[in-house]
């Protein structure tokens, strides 16, 4: 079985998503131990945040993208 090289870009995205899932994690753990509106109130905007920057902002196939597509979507040349 051949092992395929990972480009530094996908380790930086992979990393990235390890990231919010992490930090979501954290965030409802918090909220599971003090249960209060504030706790909830935290938890529900930080997942619903860390849900944006992986499913639209930092998916390069979304030209919903701010970071890969310009506001007409068209793909932004760096």
């Amino acid at each position: 079985m051949k092992k395929e090289k990972v480009t530094p870009k996908e380790v930086a995205r992979r990393n990235g998503l390890f990231m919010w899932t992490v930090f979501v994690i954290v965030i409802n753990l918090v909220q599971i131990l003090f249960k209060n509106w504030l706790t909830s109130l935290v938890a529900m905007v930080g997942t619903i945040y860390a849900l944006y920057r992986v499913v639209v902002y930092d998916n390069p196939k979304n030209r919903l993208s701010q970071k890969y597509y310009d506001w007409r979507g068209n793909k932004i040349n760096k």
